[in-house]
């Protein structure tokens, strides 16, 4: 394979999970403002992130990994409020 099927390659993959995230993204907001109206189910989320957050810190060498949850979980937080 030449350089410029790779490139090909390595595009369309990078193009298939940015749709893939990007509809994730928007399934979770709308989730999201639906959940703001139940207080119990908010807390619940918030407190499931954070037990997940710990274990992850507990587990995980990889500080992007942990970066990219850290920024997940603190959208997450501030949709909730």
């Amino acid at each position: 394979m030449d350089i410029q099927e790779q490139i090909a390659v390595i595009v369309h993959t990078i193009s298939h999970q940015g749709g893939r995230i990007d509809a994730l993204n928007s399934t979770l907001l709308s989730m999201l403002h639906l959940v703001k109206g139940s207080p119990g189910l908010r807390e619940a989320i918030e407190a499931q992130l954070e037990q997940n957050y710990s274990s992850l810190l507990a587990r995980s060498e990889n500080p992007q990994y942990v970066a990219g949850f850290e920024s997940v979980r603190d959208m997450v937080a501030g949709a909730l409020k």
